[in-house]
């Protein structure tokens, strides 16, 4: 694996060997690809409740580019920071936890990431979620795997805070 910044200092992004982009460009791709869409629709039919595919398909191109213009944004603002886009994974976790699993939503698009400091994340996957629990589908179960394994990486490499984070990034270059 190996980690690509997004936004300097701010938001990073695991790529996984099986891959050709890291997690975020490979998401922002698909999610705006009509054919990924389409499959995703058809498999996943059961969960959309008569909404057309032209309409599924326009609503996920929309927050996809909502997405990407909110990260944006939030890397460019001197007051605004991911901290803002990114809640707790777990509703029920309300203590500091190292490596914490998080969540930044548009709708039904979902990033995965795992807080490194206050302000500074590394997003581990996503998904378009459209059920209450992740554990309810195999896409978004994938997406639970991914995060654990990514923090077990992180925390395998020493990885505790963005001192810690940084020295990785520089060794690992």
């Amino acid at each position: 694996m190996k980690i690509y910044s997004i936004f300097a200092f701010k938001l990073f992004s695991f790529k996984f060997p099986d891959e050709d982009e890291n997690e975020l460009k490979r998401l922002l791709t698909i999610w705006r690809d009509p054919e990924f869409l389409e499959k995703f629709y058809h498999e996943n039919r059961h969960d959309l409740r008569k909404c057309s595919f032209e309409t599924f398909a326009q609503n996920i191109i929309d927050d996809a580019n909502q997405l990407d213009d909110t990260l944006y944004d939030l890397s460019q603002h001197e007051f605004s920071n991911f901290d803002l886009f990114f809640k707790q994974l777990n509703n029920q976790e309300y203590q500091f936890t190292l490596l914490s699993k998080r969540k930044g939503r548009i709708n039904n698009l979902r990033l995965y990431a795992l807080k490194i400091d206050a302000n500074c994340y590394v997003i581990t996957g996503g998904a378009i979620k459209l059920t209450h629990l992740m554990e309810e589908r195999p896409h978004t179960l994938k997406e639970l795997v991914k995060m654990d394994c990514c923090r077990r990486f992180l925390n395998e490499n020493g990885v505790i805070d963005n001192e810690s984070f940084y020295e990785f990034l520089i060794e690992n270059i």
